[in-house]
């Protein structure tokens, strides 16, 4: 506002100086050019002090503005995207919008402006505009980033549990399982109170019956997930080792190790919140299979280019474990011990024991290499011998009515 006033009273001294000595020691004088002078002496002749005062330099024709009715449709579909709980960034806006016109998510600027699709610039402008941007002056940049994703799916995969709560209040903990590579969210559960051994376990289990063994495990030191700081190992690791998955954890209180599942928390709660309340564990488990159905396969992700995870993971060849670097088909299998302490897993009859008889394990099958679990314990962990379908008891393990639990 100074600025202004103060540029008013030398274009008023201008016109009013009727100079007519030096013109050149007056422009000195003013700080101003000899044309600006004769610019301004014109203007007040011509329409008085009004036509002293700014002139908008905005052209009269703007041919590459962009149209009410795209801002419009941009405007429409962040709400849409806000009340659905999903992401309705620009990016997220773009990813959208290219979308609906059947183009991939990392569609070149030159295809998209066919297509009438607004480049990311232009869509955050046109929220800026319509006061739609909660200015956030203290956040890092995008340009200070610096990520690590593993070249491969199921290079890496971070797991991590995070609290919820029922409408009675009630504490539900939600495990989750993220490939690194493609963000894919391969395993989602929940059960009620904290999250524990045997909840983050058969989440992970559910993930590899369906995706496949990963090359390694990365998790907090919460002691559901690691012993490994506490000098002792917990069951997830020792399950995880038995099929030869390696296993890693963050440094304490350092959560950006696992920042890509520490974020999707984020994604998910906005989504539930849009899309609850939820009353029961049940409803709330039912909601969290839709919302991973939507995640994986429908979902534009900003950190893939606006493809899905779905399509990053089957883009590239899966990783293996080190041990077994070749692929292996891989199954996840709930037989029962029978009397006589014998499991049923495919083509093999596996000797357990008759301590566990009449039990339903879970059998994890890996080509030949099986590990056997009850709930989250390991019971067995073999590889068998493709030659014959009764594999024995290991050496020296007790077998028989009495024997003890493994």
């Amino acid at each position: 506002m100074a600025g202004t006033v103060a540029a008013m009273d030398v274009r008023m001294a201008t016109a009013l100086s009727g100079v007519v000595g030096n013109v050149t020691v007056f422009c000195r004088v003013q700080g101003i050019s000899r044309k600006t002078y004769y610019k301004w002496r014109a203007r007040f002749a011509e329409g008085g002090v009004d036509a002293l005062r700014e002139r908008t330099r905005r052209p009269h024709v703007s041919p590459n503005a962009t149209s009410a009715s795209v801002e419009d449709a941009v405007v429409r579909l962040r709400k849409q995207l806000d009340d659905q709980g999903a992401d309705h960034g620009p990016d997220s806006l773009r990813c959208a919008l290219l979308a609906a016109a059947g183009l991939p998510g990392d569609t070149d600027g030159l295809a998209a402006a066919a297509a009438g699709v607004p480049s990311r610039a232009t869509i955050s402008r046109i929220l800026t505009r319509r006061g739609l941007v909660v200015p956030a002056p203290g956040k890092r940049p995008r340009s200070s980033l610096h990520r690590f994703v593993y070249p491969r799916p199921n290079g890496c995969w971070q797991s991590d549990w995070t609290q919820y709560h029922l409408t009675d209040g009630s504490p539900v903990a939600v495990a989750g399982t993220i490939d690194d590579h493609s963000r894919m969210l391969v395993g989602l559960g929940c059960a009620g109170g904290d999250g524990d051994s045997t909840l983050v376990w058969s989440v992970m289990a559910q993930a590899i019956g369906e995706y496949g063994v990963p090359a390694m495990s990365l998790t907090d030191n919460g002691l559901c997930y690691s012993g490994y700081r506490r000098g002792m190992r917990v069951a997830f690791e020792i399950n995880l080792h038995a099929l030869g998955c390696a296993t890693v954890c963050s440094t304490p209180r350092h959560p950006q190790t696992c920042g890509k599942i520490e974020r999707h928390w984020q994604t998910m709660k906005k989504w539930l919140a849009a899309h609850g309340p939820y009353d029961t564990i049940s409803a709330l488990r039912a909601a969290l299979r839709t919302y991973q159905h939507w995640y994986n396969t429908e979902r534009p992700h900003r950190a893939l280019g606006g493809k899905t995870p779905a399509a990053a993971f089957t883009a590239t060849v899966k990783a293996r474990p080190a041990d077994r670097p070749l692929p292996a088909p891989v199954s996840v299998t709930h037989p029962v011990v029978s009397s006589a302490g014998n499991l049923s897993v495919g083509t093999y009859l596996i000797n357990i024991g008759q301590a566990r008889k009449g039990h339903t394990l879970t059998a994890i099958t890996d080509g030949d290499h099986i590990a056997i679990f009850d709930h989250a314990t390991l019971v067995r962990v073999l590889d068998a011998d493709p030659t014959r379908r009764y594999q024995p008891a290991e050496p020296g393990r007790p077998q028989g009515r009495h024997a003890s639990a493994h």
